[in-house]
């Protein structure tokens, strides 16, 4: 009889410590849940300082962080050229006023009616642009001129 006493008295102990682990296990658990909860939380804050300080940088005055600001307004460039890409693919553009997708052919939006102007080729647009950077070259080499004829009439 000792012996089965002896191995019922043993696994009620290691029952017990079996019951506890789980315990532990419970609470490092709930405990490491809210160390997880308040991390987000600080990431959080962090991206919305992150966020006002961008917004603001006008009025920032620390200028060490101007480069920073150069490499997001890149970053936001780079997507809206991806998203712009995006639409081309699924053969769509997108309405100026309430920024909803329209098929390309369309000629008002579906969602608030405002016209939508036609997409301009992209070999159209860069002749344009080709064009305004010419002659803004040539209005600039004119405006040098004048400016030293003026120097030289003053002088004479």
């Amino acid at each position: 009889m000792d012996f089965f006493n002896k191995f019922s008295e043993t696994i009620t102990n290691k029952s017990k410590d079996v019951a506890n682990k789980a315990k532990e296990i419970a609470e490092v658990t709930s405990l490491t849940g809210k160390i997880a909860t308040q991390e987000n939380l600080i990431e959080k804050y962090y991206k919305e300082i992150g966020r006002f300080v961008y917004e603001h940088r006008e009025e920032a005055c620390d200028n060490g962080l101007e480069e920073r600001f150069k490499l997001v307004d890149a970053a936001y460039e780079e997507i809206e050229r991806l998203k712009s890409e995006i639409r081309k693919i699924k053969g769509v553009k997108l309405c100026e006023s309430c920024k909803a997708e329209v098929p390309a052919e369309a000629a008002f939006c579906h969602k608030c009616g405002t016209a939508v102007p036609e997409e301009v080729p992209a070999e159209v647009e860069a002749e344009a642009v080709r064009d305004v950077t010419e002659a803004e070259t040539v209005d600039e080499e004119a405006v040098e001129q004048v400016v030293e004829e003026a120097v030289e009439e003053t002088v004479s």
